[in-house]
């Protein structure tokens, strides 16, 4: 029951914080040698990933650095749930078509640039994982996301320097999106606690407001989950 609070209180302060690092700081100080032993584990997330949006006619692709906690609870040798919180998620494309300003002067000088989009989220994957031999495992979810902000960079290289355009497209943007994540992963040391993988996190809803056809979030990511605390844990071994 006690393990029941502190988890629920972890993300409530985690929602709220205002900055990643002090929120990582904060629970690592409160909660990192509580959470962890060997049922259950706590710590730091980290990603980095490769985007897409369909229906927007991108060709390129947007790369991005993500940053959360996670928490799993291991029902037995086999099945895992795995819950994260990420602050610092981001989302979007790169090569997006030039698209009227609004402003002639506007227009003229970035005519030429492809878009660049970038939305960032309060994002929570909940991803149930068997686990062959506790070791490897496979996994797949639902994931929720709240957007936080959002803007498309356009630039452009002109003869007197570079020139670069942000436009926050926050109102174009869904508040909440639906979509779902599966993976493959390893935890990789003697103990079985620090988890490797790389997963396609896929969306069900469209990302945008007022466009026509669907635009779909896909990212697909190399992480790791990294525990805190777990050198004063006593094992069952110990």
């Amino acid at each position: 029951m006690k393990h029941r609070i502190a988890f629920c209180f972890l993300f409530i302060l985690c929602t709220f914080s205002t900055s990643t690092s002090q929120a990582q700081v904060l629970m690592s100080l409160i909660f990192g040698d509580k959470l962890n032993n060997e049922n259950n584990l706590f710590g730091v997330h980290v990603d980095y990933s490769w985007n897409t949006m369909s229906g927007v006619n991108a060709d390129g692709t947007m790369k991005s650095f993500n940053m959360g906690l996670f928490f799993t609870h291991k029902l037995d040798e086999n099945w895992h749930l795995n819950v994260e919180m990420l602050a610092k998620y981001q989302r979007g494309a790169d090569g997006i078509p030039f698209y009227d300003l609004g402003d002639p002067n506007l227009n003229a000088f970035y005519k030429d640039a492809k878009v660049l989009r970038k939305i960032n989220y309060l994002s929570i994957p909940a991803a149930l994982r068997y686990a062959y031999n506790g070791k490897y495992f496979i996994e797949l979810g639902p994931q929720l996301s709240f957007h936080t902000k959002a803007k498309d960079v356009l630039e452009v290289d002109l003869p007197q320097g570079d020139m670069t355009l942000d436009v926050d497209i926050r109102d174009q943007v869904q508040r909440f999106e639906f979509g779902f994540l599966t993976g493959i992963g390893m935890y990789i040391d003697k103990e079985r606690v620090n988890a490797l993988g790389v997963r396609f996190q896929g969306g069900f809803s469209d990302v945008m407001k007022n466009l026509d056809g669907n635009q779909h979030n896909s990212q697909v990511a190399i992480y790791a989950n990294l525990p805190i605390g777990r050198g004063k844990m006593k094992t069952k071994e110990d």
